[in-house]
């Protein structure tokens, strides 16, 4: 049986529409910090700085639509619809480390290990604000008066 729609006031849809806004600017301004950083700690191994942040730049965009479409989702209880949102972030976020390792030269083991400690902290840390934003949600929406 499928899960019936959740219909908002306007808003609460007003306050969705702000915060995946927020979000958006949130990420694309970090892609921009980090390829500042990337370049800085690998450029010498041969990475492209504006190929990386080109790519950084796609999946930032691609990751400011797809996380809160899958944590409204997730809000909402369509799971199914969540998870296709989450499997497109999650490729998202992967897609830019992914050119560090391929678009650079051979990297030191010391700087292949701290880029896979950054990357582990970072998903980490992106998990865990999703999952408290799911539940930060879903309490308000326990409260919202349905219409």
């Amino acid at each position: 049986m499928p899960l019936a729609l959740h219909h908002h006031d306007p808003a609460t849809l007003q306050r969705r529409r702000r915060l995946s806004y927020t979000w958006a600017a949130v990420v694309i301004t970090w892609s921009l910090i980090r390829t500042l950083i990337v370049w800085a700690a690998v450029g010498d191994y041969g990475l492209n700085p504006w190929i990386y942040l080109s790519i950084d730049l796609a999946s930032a965009v691609v990751d400011a639509v797809t996380t809160p479409r899958m944590v409204l989702s997730f809000i909402d209880d369509q799971y199914r619809r969540a998870a296709r949102w989450g499997l497109v972030s999650l490729v998202a976020f992967i897609v830019p480390d992914l050119y560090i390792f391929l678009g650079t030269r051979t990297l030191p083991h010391r700087i292949i290990k701290a880029l896979v400690l950054i990357i582990l902290t970072t998903l980490t840390v992106g998990v865990v604000s999703v999952l408290r934003k799911i539940r930060k949600g879903r309490a308000a929406r326990r409260v919202e008066p349905q219409t």
